[in-house]
């Protein structure tokens, strides 16, 4: 093992002229996680960051998440897009190691040193022992890429806060999505449109309760907000 012993100011030197990818979020060589509500599109996001990005990335695709997407990775020249697979139908392999695999393969064939990993919930669902645990997937993931100074954006489809503090406490940095992140794929303003006007009283008629149980999250805020829906709704 080498261990490099460096002065403060070339520490600090080498921290000042990081590259950063996203915002002041996520930096080259460090591993950003991705996550939020279930509600959310992350994979929408992580397309989003990956379309600024000018340098060449790999999308590690676990879940077919990116099939609803296809329109928008069609425009992405900088971007490969990669679907571990296993050898045969019968194969035991954890499909956390064909996920490494796939990773350390690409290392070996090109320049690439930026991965998008969707997700580390999937990979985990896909394992057994150690490696069905997210934390466990997340860690070796992490090891990879200080290993192989790599730069990891890190999605994960689980919303519980164990998880989410397990995984935060070995990424790098963290970018958290909330239900007002990404616009809503179906619109509601039709809805909205057939509900009454503001009024002192709410209505609780079938019809209105039937119209306000379709409506997103975000819609229902609203509308409680400006007096159309009650607000046990």
């Amino acid at each position: 093992m080498k261990n490099q012993l460096t002065t403060s100011r070339d520490f600090f030197r080498a921290i000042k002229n990081t590259v950063f990818l996203y915002e002041n979020k996520w930096r080259e060589h460090t591993t950003m996680l991705l996550h939020g509500s279930r509600e959310v599109d992350k994979t929408a996001k992580a397309i989003e960051i990956v379309s600024k990005l000018s340098s060449q990335a790999v999308y590690i695709n676990t879940s077919n998440a990116i099939d609803a997407h296809v329109d928008k990775l069609q425009s992405l020249d900088n971007l490969f897009v990669l679907t571990p697979e296993y050898e045969s139908p019968d194969d035991m392999t954890d499909y956390a190691d064909l996920v490494i695999g796939a990773i350390e393969e690409v290392m070996a064939k090109t320049e690439i040193r930026t991965f998008i990993i969707d997700s580390v919930s999937r990979i985990a669902a896909l394992s057994f022992g150690k490696n069905a645990s997210p934390a466990y997937v997340m860690k070796r993931l992490v090891a990879l890429q200080l290993r192989c100074k790599l730069t990891f954006l890190v999605i994960s489809h689980d919303s519980t806060k164990a998880v989410d503090r397990a995984l935060l406490n070995l990424a790098d940095s963290e970018l958290t999505l909330t239900d007002d992140d990404v616009a809503p794929v179906n619109t509601v303003e039709p809805l909205a449109a057939d509900l009454p006007p503001a009024s002192d009283e709410a209505d609780h008629s079938p019809q209105t309760l039937q119209i306000q149980k379709q409506l997103s999250r975000r819609e229902r805020r609203r509308l409680q907000r400006q007096g159309h829906m009650h607000a046990d709704v």
